[in-house]
């Protein structure tokens, strides 16, 4: 695969590095379903090499929604699995801590988000999943990075979700009802969603507690939910 040709002969990437991003171009292609889908998703070279910018529709949707700091404090921002520092020429505002687990940009936290170490009272205002739950390995680990999610997100915070469309369109197991529905699970409800050619946006806030519902207390396994030859096995399980 091309694609995978030209991870290997990155000048600027360690062997180390190079391996890492080729096991999970190898694992996504295996979870969406065989190289034919993969290819449709088109995900590689939006993801690697950061033409995809999630930042700007997020500030967009932030503007839109009146959502502001209170005055002489700042909105707190974590960035998972970030490229690049999104949000620097936004300061006044934000304080956003972007990780990853190898980081390619100056800045950025070596860290990975499930031993993300945080205080007891630390919470964050936003949280942003751009092209991350994707690349987690298994659907049990997609499932526990969401509710992970809804306990470091403040009361009233905000999450902002982005899949390749290929995950929510052409999933065996997953479609957008299902996948929010599993949000509604953790109390965040839909805000505004956005699709592009290839890619799904969605924009949720935490709400408060409702009755049966909070911190991932419902159960999603595996179940079809569509069927056909095109369809992926991509998946995301909470239990």
């Amino acid at each position: 695969m091309k694609d995978i040709d030209k991870v290997k002969q990155e000048p600027t990437v360690s062997q180390e590095e190079k391996k890492m991003k080729v096991q999970q171009l190898e694992l996504e292609i295996e979870e969406l379903g065989g190289l034919n889908a993969y290819q449709q998703s088109s995900l590689l070279g939006e993801h690697l090499h950061g033409n995809i910018n999630t930042s700007k529709w997020v500030l967009q949707k932030l503007k839109e929604s009146n959502v502001r700091a209170t005055q002489g404090s700042k909105l707190c921002l974590l960035d998972v699995g970030a490229l690049q520092l999104n949000y620097t020429k936004h300061t006044k505002w934000l304080d956003a801590a972007a990780i990853d687990l190898n980081p390619q940009c100056e800045g950025i936290i070596q860290s990975d988000f499930f031993e993300f170490k945080v205080g007891e009272s630390d919470a964050y205002d936003i949280i942003v999943l751009s092209l991350v739950l994707n690349f987690v390995s298994s659907p049990s680990q997609r499932g526990e990075m969401l509710k992970r999610c809804q306990k470091l997100c403040k009361q009233d915070g905000h999450i902002f979700v982005v899949l390749p469309r290929a995950c929510l369109d052409n999933s065996r197991y997953l479609d957008h009802a299902l996948f929010q529905r599993m949000m509604d699970s953790l109390n965040f409800d839909l805000v505004a969603q956005h699709d592009s050619k290839k890619l799904s946006y969605k924009m949720f806030r935490k709400a408060e507690r409702r009755r049966g519902s909070g911190e991932g207390k419902a159960s999603f396994n595996k179940r079809e939910v569509k069927n056909g030859k095109q369809c992926n096995n991509f998946c995301i399980l909470m239990r």
